[in-house]
């Protein structure tokens, strides 16, 4: 149905064609122990084609560009030209489904937009990001190599300021990931896993990077605005996520709490209800 390089069918791929598609837009490979679409997907039932985005093998270390995301994926899309009921985004997932959602309505109505625990991309997000990573191989690292990889990720963020947002964020992350990878590379080649910037993981983690900074480049305000939000009892403590209202342009329309932990929102049955609620709702 779309090109094999830009989406991943996780729901309906045996269903008939005719079916209404839902997207989704996330970057599952870098969480761990969170719900994803797929979950999500398994409690919706039949009667939907489910696709996610396949986000592209990028390196952070040259300037990310929005399009080199969106673009195969609008065109994998347009290649089929299947009816795309919603368009939805977890997390920063969130900002490509607004870009995602405005593309299609190039030639179909607009679809729904629905939106998990919607954040912007930030210095803030990219600092804890980071801080995520080290800790995920802390095993392979000395308490030096730690405390000298945090100061690095700490001193560039503080050089750059609490409000870096947008495309100045693609040149902290490009400094961060280089200091990263020159801290860790002795660590790496002690377990014999040879240079990071060779290694499978740390491209990986290049790739959210790359990820996080290109969704910086889109402004999702317009899209944002006539969205459905579903936010878990944790989402008031996640970083850069949308202002409350009153506070300016960058609003999601309607914000649906639920009692339910961010980990878990992709697999409550609470959620999938509501989603399921929105899906048929003309």
């Amino acid at each position: 149905m779309t090109g094999p390089r830009s989406w991943d069918v996780i729901s309906g791929a045996s269903g008939d064609d005719s079916d209404p598609v839902v997207l989704g837009a996330d970057f599952p490979a870098r969480r761990r122990g969170e719900a994803g679409f797929p979950d999500l997907a398994s409690r919706i039932g039949p009667g939907y084609r489910f696709l996610q985005t396949r986000p592209p093998t990028v390196s952070c270390r040259r300037p990310p560009a929005d399009a080199a995301y969106v673009g195969p994926w609008l065109e994998g899309i347009r290649r089929t030209r299947p009816h795309v009921l919603a368009v939805l985004g977890y997390r920063v997932g969130s900002v490509y489904a607004a870009a995602i959602a405005e593309g299609i309505a190039q030639w179909q109505p607009m679809p729904k937009i629905i939106l998990f625990d919607p954040q912007f991309s930030s210095a803030e997000l990219l600092c804890l990001e980071f801080h995520r990573e080290i800790s995920s191989i802390s095993s392979l690292l000395g308490d030096d190599e730690i405390e000298r990889a945090m100061k690095v990720a700490a001193e560039i963020a503080l050089a750059a300021g609490p409000d870096v947002a947008g495309p100045d964020v693609a040149g902290l992350a490009a400094e961060m990931v280089g200091n990263y990878l020159e801290a860790v590379t002795p660590a790496f080649e002690r377990a014999g896993l040879g240079d990071a910037r060779d290694e499978k993981f740390t491209r990986s983690f290049e790739s959210y990077i790359s990820w996080l900074c290109a969704a910086g480049l889109i402004d999702p305000s317009s899209a944002w605005e006539r969205s459905t939000g579903i936010a878990s009892s944790a989402y008031a403590t996640l970083p850069a996520r949308p202002r409350p209202a009153g506070d300016g342009p960058g609003l999601v329309g309607r914000m649906i709490p639920v009692d339910v932990g961010h980990a878990d929102l992709l697999r409550s049955e609470t959620v999938a209800r509501a989603v399921l609620d929105l899906l048929e709702s003309r």
